[in-house]
């Protein structure tokens, strides 16, 4: 079994439900807390709510007073606190030390923290690997979308057959339907095409081509294509542009067009 919690599917931000860790009782619920009840959170209780710089003061200032595992989670909330205030060199002098943590709920979190910034850095070899390794230290939804990241750095590496195990590993991994069904759609063998409309008529297929051309130029894609396809059952013709080998770089080239389209498979 592999272990732990994310909380948002995108950034990775972790919440910190630990067990035995050296908190209260005491949940907060967000809104204004009184001077007093923050004074009484643990820095695990403080991250939880979002209070990230309370959070990380009060885990700094533990650090050097606990040990063992209560230590290891101060780094931790630390860490993940100055993540969340976009202070990546002090997160990453929280969270590295971190990596050889025997405990996987802690190594996992440090490490899908430290792959993101990995990533951001444009190291997507140290990301693949770091997302890899929280994803076998987590489970569930966590460990799905620890192998998404993992898979989407496969992909700008340009290694789509490795990004398509990840994709299929977290797609068997998620609990979430919605990670589920974005982790199989991402595991479609390619190529790829971003989809810019779907018609009954091939006359109003080739207009709306004739339209996307201009734009497509802009992005530094391919023109628009008019291909025959299946609309609700029916025959008709799709609008597409650019073929691409991975998900991730259809969506790349994608964000270029614009919104409201879409990526499917070839």
């Amino acid at each position: 079994m592999r272990r732990s919690i994310f909380t948002a599917a995108s950034a990775l931000l972790l919440a910190l439900a630990l067990t035995g860790c050296n908190k209260p009782a005491q949940t907060a619920t967000g809104g204004a807390q009184p001077a007093a009840d923050l004074a009484g959170m643990s820095a695990v209780d403080l991250y939880n709510a979002r209070r990230y710089a309370e959070a990380k003061t009060k885990a700094d200032a533990a650090i050097p007073t606990t040990k063992g595992r209560d230590r290891e989670v101060n780094q931790l909330t630390a860490g993940l606190s100055a993540y969340a205030l976009k202070q990546n060199t002090l997160a990453e002098h929280y969270l590295q030390p971190l990596l050889p943590c025997t405990d996987p709920q802690i190594a996992g979190r440090a490490e899908a923290i430290l792959g993101q910034i990995a990533e951001q850095k444009g190291n997507h070899q140290y990301a693949a690997d770091l997302f890899k390794r929280a994803s076998a230290h987590l489970e569930g939804d966590d460990a799905a979308r620890a192998a998404v990241r993992a898979g989407n750095s496969l992909a700008e590496l340009n290694r789509p057959a490795e990004a398509t195990q990840q994709y299929r590993a977290a797609a068997q991994e998620a609990d979430s339907l919605a990670i589920k069904r974005t982790a199989t759609n991402l595991g479609q063998p390619g190529p790829f095409t971003i989809q810019v409309g779907a018609y009954s008529t091939r006359a109003n297929a080739d207009k709306r081509a004739r339209e996307m051309t201009a734009a497509a130029a802009r992005a530094g894609l391919t023109s628009p294509r008019v291909v025959p396809d299946t609309i609700k059952g029916k025959p008709g013709f799709s609008v597409q542009i650019g073929t691409f080998p991975s998900h991730v770089a259809a969506a790349n080239a994608k964000s270029r067009l614009g919104s409201g389209f879409i990526v499917t498979a070839e």
